[in-house]
């Protein structure tokens, strides 16, 4: 990386941890608090971004964009979601910074939202369950389903505490053991491919 895409990355980060440091204290965010905080000329600011909104919306876009990467691996072509789930937890670390506040905490209002959506679905496909079956309840029990997979998934990512193999032992016996059971027997609901 030559001197000058790494002095424009250093800069950036200061604009982006100034922001961030604002918006978890819940103080109003300005350009002028931003270029204080960071250390920065005005013109630096407007050199990368157009108002402050925009260093959100940065953020928020490589988030996502992480987790598109991540989950669209060739791991997943191959059928390899332990190997995934090895990947999303590192990601989960190296953004934890971002990803708790915008989408456990769902600071990040539709990103939250989207940001789950995403996963869902890609979920939903991976495991072989139709979620849109034209029945109503059958498609609400489905949809209850996955977002508490989901949100158990994430839970289970974020954490400090849970140690790696578990994150992978509860996802493979919750898929495997429980949920495909109640969903083909009990419920009569599409489960596997």
């Amino acid at each position: 990386m030559n001197q000058y895409k790494e002095a424009r990355e250093r800069t950036k980060a200061k604009i982006e941890n100034a922001y961030w440091d604002l918006m978890m204290n819940n103080e109003r965010i300005t350009v002028k608090k931003i270029i204080e905080k960071a250390g920065i000329h005005k013109s630096t600011f407007y050199f990368y971004y157009d108002w402050v909104d925009d260093v959100l919306a940065e953020i928020k876009t490589r988030m996502m964009d992480l987790l598109v990467s991540t989950v669209e691996s060739g791991n997943r072509d191959r059928g390899d979601f332990r190997q995934i789930m090895i990947e999303m937890r590192k990601m989960f670390r190296e953004n934890r910074k971002y990803l708790v506040p915008l989408v456990l905490e769902q600071r990040g209002g539709e990103f939250a939202v989207n940001y789950r959506e995403y996963i869902k679905e890609h979920f939903a496909e991976d495991i072989g369950l139709d979620y849109k079956t034209g029945n109503d309840v059958k498609n609400d029990v489905a949809n209850c389903i996955l977002a508490g997979l989901v949100e158990t998934m994430l839970y289970e990512l974020s954490s400090e505490i849970i140690p790696d193999e578990f994150t992978y032992k509860i996802g493979d016996g919750i898929i495997k053991k429980g949920v495909a059971r109640t969903l083909n027997e009990d419920l009569n609901i599409k489960f596997g491919k």
